[in-house]
């Protein structure tokens, strides 16, 4: 289990990942469980119900490898392998940070304030994987990991402000990423790579952004599986941020 604290102005925010309980929690205002595999009842909590797609590590890595599809992965990894992409781990935080804010504004992304996102979060909670071309670190994603699991939490990349040639060497470059995530959660002894979510089946068909994503992640091998995320905020302050969150959202789409 891994408990993320984070204090945005006077609140104190939690976010617990790889938990199976729902519980309250004493000296914060607004606490998040995330993907809990069970469906509980806790007075006061809010549930949300979701899929992700998990992939098994203790199969050997020659079996993750052929699990992989291999026209849109297999072969996207090994291409990028002979074009130079370096990758690196724990490196490069300060040059994610401002990628994700450069992306997030084109995005029109709002921060969620308990989410533990910001530079010093990421440092000291987060596992970084980022991927430099010629001197230049063209984005990364960042894992949340314990001693069983390892989940994806953000990823960000250049993509959106390059041209197509080089956005198409990002996403050849996000796919290696990943494929060295699953070797390192690996040779750690983790037992399941979690890819931080799916759309549901309804939500892809409507829209082909989602779908892609979808795509992508499932491209790697993995099993569709139900989560529940349970969230509750103690204060009037908490609960008002979230409201406040939710609304900038709706406008914003």
């Amino acid at each position: 289990m891994l408990e993320i604290d984070r204090k945005v102005l006077t609140l104190n925010y939690k976010t617990i990942l790889f938990g199976d309980s729902t519980h309250d929690i004493e000296g914060c205002d607004h606490v998040e469980f995330v993907d809990c595999k069970n469906e509980i009842h806790v007075k006061g909590f809010t549930c949300h119900a979701g899929y992700t797609s998990i992939i098994d590590l203790t199969q050997d890595l020659d079996t993750l490898w052929r699990n992989m599809d291999k026209k849109s992965t297999q072969y996207e990894i090994r291409r990028v392998e002979r074009e130079g992409i370096g990758t690196h781990i724990n490196k490069h935080f300060n040059e994610f940070y401002k990628i994700n804010k450069s992306l997030a504004r084109k995005q029109r992304r709002t921060p969620w304030f308990g989410i533990g996102i910001s530079l010093e979060a990421m440092k000291r909670y987060g596992t970084l994987f980022a991927a430099e071309h010629n001197g230049e670190i063209l984005g990364g994603h960042l894992y949340f990991e314990d001693e069983a699991h390892i989940r994806l939490w953000l990823s960000a990349s250049k993509r959106l402000e390059a041209d197509r040639e080089k956005a198409a060497l990002i996403g050849r470059a996000n796919r290696l990423l990943h494929w060295e995530a699953i070797k390192y959660a690996k040779a750690k002894g983790i037992e399941g790579f979690d890819w931080g979510g799916l759309w549901s089946e309804e939500e892809a068909t409507k829209d082909s952004a989602r779908r892609n994503i979808n795509s992508f992640k499932q491209s790697f091998g993995g099993t569709t599986v139900k989560r529940f995320s349970y969230l509750k905020a103690y204060s009037k302050t908490a609960r008002a941020a979230r409201y406040l969150y939710q609304l900038v959202n709706r406008v914003l789409k």
